[in-house]
């Protein structure tokens, strides 16, 4: 299933290594950017974007 164009993504960035990912819910995001930063202790960003 595609997304609309007007549906809010999540953009997870990892600021130390390769780790990058676009998802459809913040919770998602989130979920990445703790376990991510847990596992590594690397400084990962999550921005919204439209």
């Amino acid at each position: 299933m595609r997304s609309t164009p007007n549906e809010a993504k999540y953009h997870v960035v990892c600021r130390e290594c390769p780790v990058e990912r676009l998802f459809g819910t913040g919770s998602d995001a989130t979920a990445l950017e703790r376990t991510h930063a847990e596992a590594t202790g690397h400084r990962v960003a999550v921005g919204r974007v439209e």
